[in-house]
């Protein structure tokens, strides 16, 4: 059994990582609703520097992405 503290590390660390934010992102096949789920994340996570930073980076390459006509998840 695990404890809630081992878990919410496990969590945080999940938040702060641009690549579990870049796989939530991919589901966005269009600017507009990259934009709102961007928007909807940084509402809920505005309090976390360093989540705020994966998912700009996140944000910046699917941007790309959608730029460049990749719309599967790799």
């Amino acid at each position: 059994m695990t404890s809630n503290k081992q878990e919410d590390v496990v969590e945080q660390q999940d938040l702060e990582s641009k690549e579990m934010w870049l796989r939530k992102f991919r589901m966005a096949k269009t600017q507009q609703t990259l934009t709102l789920m961007v928007e909807r994340a940084i509402d809920q996570f505005h309090q976390k520097p360093s989540v705020l930073g994966a998912i700009y980076l996140a944000e910046c390459q699917r941007e790309r992405e959608l730029e460049m006509g990749v719309l599967l998840n790799r």
